[in-house]
């Protein structure tokens, strides 16, 4: 699909499925954080599980491996571990930067 056959119903469907499955979008409530950074890491695990992990019926296996980016679909172990890696670099690059001599 190329960005001249897109129409607004592809971009509302793809509305419609965040809505659905990020429930952070569907209730105006207390229940979730309301910082940025952890909006930001639902909404990119969110798209990564939906594109990498998830077979779609009608794909018949990932978007990413239809798309040729992938050679086989992720699993959410996967998707788990490098979730906490990406954070215990994070967590190491806050304690390197608090202790870092400036001259």
């Amino acid at each position: 699909m190329n960005s001249r056959s897109l129409t607004t119903s592809h971009i509302e469907r793809a509305f419609l499925t965040v809505r659905q499955e990020l429930k952070r979008y569907q209730r105006k409530g207390l229940g979730y954080s309301k910082d940025l950074d952890t909006h930001k890491l639902a909404v990119a695990l969110h798209f990564g599980v939906y594109n990498f992990v998830r077979k779609h019926t009608t794909l018949k296996t990932t978007p990413a491996v239809a798309a040729g980016i992938e050679e086989k679909p992720w699993t959410l172990e996967r998707v788990v571990e490098m979730t906490a890696d990406y954070m215990r670099r994070k967590e190491d690059a806050v304690f390197e930067a608090a202790f870092a001599v400036t001259e």
